[in-house]
């Protein structure tokens, strides 16, 4: 857990190119034999840490994406701290979906699909007026990553609560019109 968090610490820092073996292990107060036995590659660490930080993603909106909770705003608002909470990690596995880290670009890849093919499953169960759900999905979940990507990608002290809430505000109307729902009530706008 140590080094999981000295990684994380670093990303407020450093982009991840620059995080190598030896910096993160002298940030986690370990040897660079230490780290090699638990880890091959800093790209490794960032897979776990990430792994970490889905499952928190998960957590957050799972009320909503499982049909258990019918209000959308509290669990995507729930996304939006755990994204703000963890910028800098999301921030590096993005930017390393274009990058060399192949083992985050995977990760990274995967958590997008998993995304759109939950949100498609919840769409086509509970808002079946909403034509071309996947597309849908897709269109939805993109948007609010490349937000939050830009606005709480260096981190929860980089941005005021006044901004954190505009920005969540635009998305959550954003979700509402696309799903064809009123903000607040959550009712079908016919």
């Amino acid at each position: 857990m140590k080094v999981l968090l000295a990684l994380e610490r670093l990303l407020e820092s450093y982009p991840i190119e620059q995080i190598t073996s030896g910096r993160l292990a002298r940030e986690a107060g370990i040897s660079r034999s230490t780290f090699y036995r638990q880890y091959a590659s800093v790209d490794d660490v960032l897979v776990q840490l990430f792994d970490h930080v889905i499952t928190e993603m998960t957590v957050a909106s799972d009320g909503w994406i499982s049909g258990t909770n019918v209000h959308l705003e509290p669990q995507l608002r729930g996304l939006h701290q755990v994204y703000l909470t963890h910028g800098p990690l999301l921030r590096a596995v993005a930017d390393a979906e274009v990058g060399e880290l192949k083992a985050t670009s995977e990760a990274y890849t995967s958590m997008m699909a998993m995304w759109d093919e939950a949100v498609t499953v919840r769409i086509q169960e509970s808002y079946p007026w909403v034509k071309q759900p996947a597309l849908v999905a897709h269109a939805l979940n993109a948007a609010d990553e490349r937000l939050m990507y830009y606005d709480y990608g260096k981190g929860p002290d980089s941005i005021s609560e006044e901004l954190f809430e505009d920005t969540f505000q635009v998305m959550y109307r954003m979700w509402c019109s696309a799903l064809g729902i009123q903000p607040g009530s959550e009712e079908r706008v016919i």
